[in-house]
């Protein structure tokens, strides 16, 4: 059932209980009807028939509709018991037999302006087969003059009804009060912070009178939140449905999972074919021309073809560290070591890089040692996939382009600092730039190089000494990006 064709019934089975809980009389449970007809769909007018085509309430009082011209349509809607509409003249005009059982207790017939839509047409079958029941009930109050327990049996069958609908369902009232609550919300509502999430939502509903939708997240469940406002009598109120979507939500997850994996492999298998490609055409010019070439050609070539499989080296160690983090099986050789040092060489070993690409490397180092117990070798490759970032993700035709690395001391913990004033990334998207094969932009997959891994692995490397890296950024003006590490390593 969709949601809003659920939270519509939902609506309409409120709507029934509300009218229904105060009549006294017969005449007043046909006028709740027709009033309850008219909140479901946009009818010019409406007439409630017993089996035999009598009319028992209409609408408006001085309905100036001739029923009798569609007795050959309603005699077919009712043996067939049928819910049909049909083109009559300037209107459409639909049949709604009542039907309890193998009894037809009568019929409600309502003149539209318009085809009704899919979810109207499923809320009228809905109520004509309410509205039999009450006509039912109508027969046994009229013999036994019982009121209070015919309106309390509807009721209960009504509540009954409710309960067992697989969403939970709550009808706040005006004071923001929950009235009503189906079994379902009983049994599983009491999820952190879900009631009060519905609560917020119901009472927007009633101060604007127009329909919300929300969605809450609590210990790794999803809810959907619909609220319908309702008018009973002067006040508004609020019909709350809430649906747990978690299962939706994990394929959802599932799926773009899987379109990123799809990405990942494309864009990998083009990052190690870019390398190979340059050392298999550099080394067959060699081959094919050895006798011909030039000391300083040669030089040039091999010269690239060592760049390259340095390139290629790092792509295929990057996959191989991503390998050992899936299996849990990264470890780290610690030692105490002056981290001001290890942020240096890094540095420096990104300064070819930098300037070859029109970008300012600077550094804001301490004088003073800063010594952690860390692994090296690993800090030094976050440092690293963060600097090449930042020159990777600058703007193309920016006259100043600087990536900035600091180190400061706390008072347990050492702070490294990576600061740029590139492309940066859109807010929507800085809670995902940690999640392994997530790109921020999809259109850079093959004009920026890399994996995709190294933010992935660099979280998991920090993570695994014990610290956090985290990361400030506003698109078009750039990224700034903290690792903070424990001077003391966990053990």
């Amino acid at each position: 059932m969709a949601v809003a064709s659920a939270s519509k019934i939902i609506t309409l089975f409120s709507s029934f209980i509300m009218e229904l809980n105060n009549v006294e009389s017969a005449d007043e449970i046909f006028d709740a009807l027709v009033r309850i007809v008219r909140k479901t769909v946009s009818a010019k007018w409406v007439v409630i028939t017993d089996e035999n085509k009598n009319i028992l309430k209409g609408y408006p009082e001085d309905l100036d509709v001739d029923v009798d011209k569609f007795s050959e349509l309603a005699d077919w809607a009712l043996s067939n018991r049928t819910h049909s509409f049909y083109p009559v003249e300037d209107e459409i005009v639909g049949f709604l037999p009542m039907v309890r059982g193998d009894s037809v207790l009568g019929m409600i017939i309502v003149g539209l302006e318009e085809e009704p839509k899919v979810e109207e047409i499923d809320s009228m079958r809905v109520f004509s087969f309410l509205s039999a029941t009450v006509a039912e009930n109508v027969r046994l109050l009229e013999e036994v003059v019982n009121k209070n327990r015919l309106i309390e049996e509807t009721m209960n069958y009504l509540h009954s009804i409710l309960d067992t609908f697989p969403e939970m369902v709550i009808v706040v009232s005006e004071e923001g009060e929950i009235v009503y609550m189906n079994r379902r919300f009983v049994e599983e509502g009491e999820v952190d912070g879900l009631r009060e999430k519905a609560l917020e939502i119901a009472r927007q509903v009633i101060e604007t009178k127009v329909r919300r939708v929300g969605e809450y997240e609590a210990n790794g469940q999803f809810f959907s939140i619909v609220a319908e406002p309702l008018k009973y009598r002067n006040t508004y109120q609020a019909v709350t449905t809430i649906m747990n979507v978690t299962s939706t939500k994990e394929l959802e997850r599932l799926k773009e999972l899987d379109r990123m994996k799809t990405e990942f492999v494309a864009n990998i298998s083009h990052e190690l074919r870019t390398p190979l490609a340059a050392i298999k055409a550099y080394s067959e010019t060699i081959l094919d021309s050895l006798e011909m070439l030039d000391q300083d050609t040669m030089k040039d070539f091999m010269d690239t073809i060592y760049k390259q499989s340095l390139h290629l080296e790092s792509l295929l160690n990057e996959l191989l560290d991503f390998s050992r983090l899936e299996q849990k099986a990264l470890k780290l050789e610690k030692q105490k070591v002056n981290v001001v040092e290890v942020v240096k060489d890094a540095i420096e070993s990104m300064r070819e890089k930098a300037e070859s690409n029109g970008v300012r490397l600077e550094a804001d180092l301490p004088d003073e040692e800063i010594e952690a117990e860390i692994d090296p070798r690993r800090i030094r490759q976050v440092v690293v996939n963060l600097i090449d970032n930042g020159i990777k993700f600058s703007k193309k035709d920016a006259e100043d382009k600087y990536v900035k690395v600091s180190v400061e001391k706390k008072d347990d913990s050492v702070l490294i600092t990576v600061e740029d004033n590139g492309i940066g990334i859109p807010k929507d998207k800085l809670e995902r730039i940690f999640e392994k094969f997530y790109r921020v932009d999809s259109s850079l997959t093959y004009e920026i190089s890399g994996t995709g891994l190294g933010l992935t692995i660099a979280k998991e490397i920090v993570e695994l000494h014990g610290g956090r890296i985290w990361v400030e950024s506003e698109e078009g003006v750039g990224s700034k990006f903290f690792v903070e590490l424990p001077l003391k390593g966990e053990d």
